[in-house]
């Protein structure tokens, strides 16, 4: 519980301080190389959803419509990980990187009606969309999640069990 807890808890304060830093020391759209050619913090706010699907609008209906599918995605993977939790560490690190990235996106979109991006990697001119620490924890959770499932998941485990039983070994 406090791995999935802790996790979320852990990703917004680290994003929700980043963006903070971000927002009070550039101006939007400023970029300060990092790493020439690679790496750039870039400030800019996201009114769409990742990669700036649904567009740079900042209209209403949008952004009451993405607080509403944000936070159900945040009820359903919490229902998920209450109905499912298999008290496997890499489970409630997933589930908790992912509860946590929505968190922190959410607080954004609620507070300013955008979300402030600002991590830009590319090589020279061939740029990555400009992304956030949220976004990061969804993307590694979500990574983590498919491991579990196909590594360490109850249901992967009594499938073998049932194949090995079959089979008359062990």
């Amino acid at each position: 519980m406090w791995a999935y807890f802790g996790t979320a808890a852990a990703v917004i304060f680290l994003d929700q301080n980043v963006k903070f830093l971000v927002r009070s020391g550039m101006k939007q759209y400023q970029s300060i190389t990092v790493i020439k050619d690679f790496f750039h913090i870039t400030y800019i706010e996201n009114f769409g959803i990742a990669f700036g699907i649904f567009g740079q609008d900042a209209n209403p209906v949008k952004k009451y419509l993405l607080l509403f599918v944000v936070l159900t995605a945040m009820v359903l993977i919490t229902i998920y990980w209450m109905r499912y939790s298999s008290h496997h560490i890499l489970f409630d690190l997933a589930c908790g990187l992912i509860l946590g990235g929505a968190a922190g996106n959410f607080i954004d979109r609620f507070i300013q009606g955008s979300v402030t991006d600002f991590l830009e990697f590319g090589i020279k001119n061939h740029r990555f969309a400009v992304f956030n620490i949220a976004d990061s924890a969804v993307t590694v959770g979500v990574t983590l999640f498919i491991i579990y499932i196909v590594f360490f998941s109850e249901t992967k485990k009594s499938g073998l069990k049932e194949s090995n039983d079959a089979s008359g070994t062990f």
